[in-house]
């Protein structure tokens, strides 16, 4: 018997599609890992309003489901993360965006780690395995999201210069 092509392969693929979208109607590069790097699955390269490249990047760690689940009371949509991802994540000196795609409505949802971290008042050392993290259904993914994080990414970026 042949393998076959799951429903989770599809949604896998559709979700680098939409956020790749989005990045580029933002002037933005989304380049996907083609290798298994169990971490990341791509990054985002971003330019200035005249077109020059910038430094740095973004991470990209990408979710797909056919069904979101949605916390009424922690007011968003929930996802489990593994604390082994979350160790480094947080440690990284550029922006990770984990980006949850919705495969039966064609929208995704994110979170910046670093700043829902700091505005959720979240210890690292106080998790066990996994956390569940709750994204406000105000934080869809477009092409508006990615100039946003940019900003985030460039001042981290700059923060971080050695020269």
């Amino acid at each position: 018997m042949r393998k076959l092509r799951t429903r989770q392969h599809v949604i896998e693929d559709l979700s680098y599609n939409y956020v790749e979208k989005q990045v580029l109607l933002a002037n933005g590069i989304f380049e996907r890992y083609n290798f298994r790097q169990y971490s990341y699955d791509g990054h985002i390269f971003t330019f200035n309003p005249k077109g020059e490249m910038e430094g740095g990047f973004m991470f990209v760690q990408l979710k797909a489901t056919d069904k979101l689940k949605f916390s009424t009371k922690n007011n968003g949509y929930i996802l489990q993360l593994d604390k082994r991802d979350l160790d480094l994540w947080i440690a990284e000196k550029l922006p990770v965006i984990v980006v949850l795609y919705d495969a039966e409505n064609d929208l995704a949802l994110y979170i910046e780690l670093e700043t829902y971290f700091k505005e959720n008042r979240i210890l690292l050392k106080e998790i066990n395995k996994f956390m569940r993290v709750f994204i406000p259904k105000e934080n869809v993914f477009t092409f508006g999201i990615v100039d946003k994080i940019r900003t985030i990414k460039n001042k981290t970026y700059a923060d971080n210069k050695r020269f």
